[in-house]
């Protein structure tokens, strides 16, 4: 931030003293003698002037978010203001000329729609410059936080994949489906194609960063259906998901984590299980997705909290600080609310 506002001051001063000094050249071209102190005092009240308008124009700029608009609205805000800065400048530099020549009349009725043509070009080159840069500091940024984005999907389905085909579940799944081959081979057969869907549809995760939740969820419900069948009464299960919510883009994988971490440090921990409650709705342009698990938030020693700090740097390059991920505890329940913003739904 620092080394920006230098570089903003050090454009600003070597831009308008070059600005000042061409024009200090062309006012002395026709061979007139100028006394020093006369240009110096006309030199000095230009860049003074026009750094101090240009950065209170600035100011406007940053204040109103300019920078951020698409051109079409930004042109309707700039050409306006250019031309009013333009004025200002001039208007602004007429008395100090007044002052050391004398001659206000003829400056003001010769020389003024000169001056402020050619102050509309300094203005004009001025604007290309400052949203040129933060325009290609935009752009750049957006390569960087898309790579980054890949880089963290990839860790996500890294994750996801250590999470869901680690030895310890992918054990604990054959395991339920070998005892149900005897039992019930047609559940056996529909158990094994669930967990194919399930490393189907994570290790394609960092190809697709967002999903509607309805898709999301089929994943969930495929997910809980396997730990069904490995915790059979122990775990109950409830969804209560707004019609309106289901086409709402979320993160890969992100509802399927917050439902797996619920199932691994709650159900998993309880000798008398408890139930993963899922509920979505929008509020406004939001959508509200809360996973609860009975259970309590435990810290352990060997708890990198890495797919909590996943997934809210999944949410920050996707969505900038428009979306939130909270974890909470509430009379034996653990909350895991998600909120990504709607399109449209208000």
């Amino acid at each position: 931030m620092r080394k920006r506002t230098l570089v903003y001051w050090l454009c600003q001063v070597v831009g308008w003293c070059s600005w000042s000094t061409v024009g200090v050249l062309y006012a002395t071209s026709d061979g007139l003698y100028v006394p020093v102190w006369t240009l110096a005092a006309t030199y000095s009240t230009n860049v003074v002037v026009a750094i101090a308008w240009t950065h209170a124009y600035r100011h406007l700029i940053k204040r109103r978010g300019w920078a951020a608009l698409e051109p079409g609205k930004l042109l309707a805000r700039v050409i306006p203001a250019s031309i009013v800065l333009s004025f200002l400048l001039t208007y602004t530099d007429l008395p100090m000329y007044w002052l050391v020549y004398g001659r206000w009349s003829e400056l003001y009725g010769s020389w003024t729609v000169a001056v402020i043509l050619g102050t509309s070009w300094s203005v004009v080159v001025w604007n290309l410059a400052y949203f040129g840069i933060h325009y290609f500091e935009g752009w750049r940024q957006a390569e960087l936080d898309k790579l980054q984005l890949a880089v963290v999907a990839g860790e996500a389905q890294l994750h996801g994949l250590m999470a869901q085909v680690n030895p310890h579940f992918l054990f604990n799944c054959l395991n339920s489906v070998r005892g149900l081959i005897a039992e019930d081979p047609g559940k056996a057969q529909t158990a094994v194609t669930q967990l194919s869907d399930l490393m189907r549809y994570s290790m394609q995760a960092s190809r697709i960063p967002t999903v509607a939740l309805e898709t999301e969820l089929e994943i969930v419900r495929t997910y809980l259906a396997l730990q069904t069948v490995r915790f059979d009464e122990r775990l109950i299960t409830t969804l209560d998901i707004a019609p309106a919510s289901r086409a709402v883009q979320v993160p890969t994988m992100l509802v399927q984590a917050l439902v797996e971490n619920g199932v691994k440090h709650g159900i998993e921990q309880l000798p008398t299980g408890g139930t993963i409650a899922i509920a979505a709705w929008l509020e406004g342009d939001r959508l509200h997705v809360r996973v609860t698990n009975t259970g309590q938030i435990t810290r352990r020693d060997d708890s990198t909290q890495v797919g909590l700090a996943n997934a809210r740097e999944r949410l920050r390059l996707l969505y900038g600080g428009e979306a939130s991920l909270v974890l909470r505890e509430a009379k034996g329940e653990v909350v895991a609310e998600l909120t990504v913003p709607a399109p449209g739904a208000a």
